[in-house]
């Protein structure tokens, strides 16, 4: 069997336009030859919709969206994510995955493995599922999972989190293929650990895995993508870009396969996470252009570039704001950065707010020496003026300064000063 991987990029709560990202990729698959599109995790509503799932409007147009999409659906299988009510006296949601065909459903699953601990809280929002998702399609045994559900194999991890192994379950109802849709968050190192997790189960239940990961960020989560199969022998079937929207098709049988390179570096990994969810931030915010202070140092120009990448040079403006604690290089180096970028440039001195700032803080600071406390005097100034040049510019432009970032644990943080204006979303 032929099939495809869609790893999509989608916008929480825009049912319409994550249709017809599905309908679109779905046609692309089937003009390839694909016998089944797989989709990732709540492709219909977007990841992760957190307390939305508690407004039964929002739920209601989820199910709607479904069902107007199994209408518009190509002649071809396709297994996709969304969130519906439950069928059960507890959570009034669901986490379910559809497989469509024909234009009806021949398969409802619904998660059984509900995270709660990192960024996830799962178990707040969705009622469990109780049955494992098997069916026939055209003789061959699917296996459907969502997300955790494979990530709690005993031959794997050390210790599991939960009473119930989903893969298990499935491989002893003799499902051949294993499908897996997911939106797991990236983070260093994670690619990798997929990759052996999920090669593992594939050698140790001599069975096909297909996984297929979101992509895009949503706010401080980033989805990698990343998606792979497996053949029964631990074989790469299949292997989607990191960070961006792809399609790759495998047979089954091994006859066809599509790899796709990765990152050629964890450091690259990591820059390539950072542009994404930068971009995406902007985007799908209702921003268009970025406000960097620009001090000539390290920091900001790695910020300034991180921009310039995600959002094009042409849709940022570096300013900087010397003051009486600046070197003379530092000008200078920001106007070079802000000319290799090809980014626009101001300059804005703050010597003279500076000293009338001292001049009204005298009476109360009395005869104390000067000493830190003046210096990040600055930083305030800065901050405001920057706040002062955005209600200058259209209220697309998002104050973008990231203050730090770094490497915690694995976990990579980037930290966002936002705007003093937010568009309605």
């Amino acid at each position: 069997m032929k099939i495809a991987l869609a790893q999509i990029n989608t916008v929480i709560g825009d049912f319409d336009g994550n249709a017809e990202r599905i309908v679109r990729f779905a046609q692309q698959a089937k003009d390839r030859g694909a016998e089944l599109v797989v989709f990732p995790e709540l492709a219909i509503c977007g990841y992760p919709p957190r307390d939305l799932v508690e407004r039964s409007e929002f739920v209601r147009r989820s199910e709607d969206a479904l069902k107007c999409l199994v209408a518009r659906l190509p002649d071809v299988a396709v297994l996709v994510g969304y969130v519906r009510r439950s069928a059960a006296s507890g959570k009034p949601a669901s986490n379910a995955a559809a497989l469509v065909r024909r234009g009806r459903i021949v398969l409802d699953y619904v998660k059984i493995l509900l995270p709660y601990y990192d960024v996830f809280d799962e178990s707040r929002y969705f009622e469990p599922g109780v049955r494992a998702g098997i069916y026939d399609l055209d003789g061959i045994h699917l296996g459907t999972t969502i997300c955790e559900d494979v990530w709690n194999d005993k031959n794997f991890w050390k210790q599991q989190l939960y009473p119930r192994d989903p893969v298990e379950e499935i491989a002893r109802a003799g499902a051949e293929v294993l499908l897996n849709i997911a939106s797991s968050p990236y983070n260093v190192e994670k690619i990798k650990l997929r990759h052996d997790m999920l090669r593992a189960i594939a050698l140790e239940r001599k069975i096909v895995v297909a996984y297929v990961n979101h992509v895009g960020g949503n706010d401080q989560l980033i989805m990698d993508g990343s998606s792979l199969a497996f053949d029964a022998e631990g074989q790469l079937l299949a292997r989607a870009r990191s960070f961006e929207e792809d399609l790759v098709i495998f047979d089954t049988d091994g006859s066809q396969r599509e790899i796709h390179d990765g990152p050629a570096s964890q450091l690259e990994e990591v820059y390539q996470a950072l542009v994404l969810g930068t971009r995406d931030y902007v985007r799908k915010c209702g921003f268009r252009k970025a406000l960097v202070g620009l001090s000539g140092g390290v920091d900001s120009s790695l910020v300034a570039t991180l921009a310039a990448d995600a959002l094009g040079a042409e849709n940022v403006h570096g300013v900087s704001m010397p003051g009486p604690y600046s070197s003379s290089g530092s000008v200078r180096d920001a106007e070079a950065l802000a000319r290799n970028l090809g980014i626009d440039f101001r300059v804005i001195p703050i010597t003279p707010i500076f000293e009338n700032y001292l001049g009204t803080l005298d009476p109360v600071f009395g005869d104390l020496p000067r000493d830190v406390t003046e210096e990040n005097i600055q930083a305030r100034i800065r901050g405001n003026i920057l706040i002062d040049f955005l209600q200058l510019r259209s209220r697309t432009v998002v104050n973008f300064a990231l203050r730090s970032i770094r490497v915690k644990d694995h976990q990579v943080f980037f930290e966002r000063a936002r705007p003093r204006q937010q568009l309605a979303l």
